[in-house]
């Protein structure tokens, strides 16, 4: 192996290392919020001012329009959220919907019947399983290259005991 190859090959794995950062860091982030939400959440009865029902015919989605508490936000501004049909007709029929949210950042809220999507769970997985099989790729080039180096003494005669 050349003593240029070194360099290199700290730079390619630092370079996937820092991609496999980048790519699970909304991951991280959304995880930290839900552990923050658990810890330190304030339950709080949000006044709903709107329910609407998107794409009723082909895939009802129920979404609620509320507004947190003045004390908790002051600006009151509108938060929507998409919820399951039960809590979609609770929040319809009371004008009220349970909120979690965490004090001094109403925008971090978990909302009483919330639908989570899987689809940045699926997104994640896949990069992450692309990156790790370019890793694997590189590896086994880097091997190979080590292995058939000239004066590589990395042979099969050097496993032996």
């Amino acid at each position: 192996m050349a003593p240029d190859d070194l360099p290199r090959t700290g730079k390619v794995v630092a370079g996937l290392v820092v991609a496999l950062l980048l790519v699970n860091l909304p991951l991280g982030h959304h995880l930290w919020q839900e552990w923050r939400l658990d810890r330190d959440g304030r339950d709080v009865v949000a006044e709903v001012s709107a329910t609407d029902v998107l794409k009723e015919e082909t895939d009802p989605h129920y979404v609620v329009r509320f507004r947190l508490p003045e004390d908790v936000d002051p600006e009151e501004r509108v938060w929507p959220a998409d919820v399951t049909r039960a809590s979609w007709q609770r929040a319809e029929d009371s004008g009220e919907i349970r909120v979690r949210v965490l004090p001094g950042r109403p925008g971090t809220q978990e909302v009483e019947g919330a639908r989570a999507s899987a689809l940045g769970l699926i997104v994640v997985g896949v990069v992450d399983g692309v990156l790790l099989l370019v890793a694997a790729m590189l590896w086994r080039h880097h091997r190979r290259r080590v292995h058939d180096a000239p004066g590589s003494d990395a042979g099969p005669d050097t496993l032996q005991a």
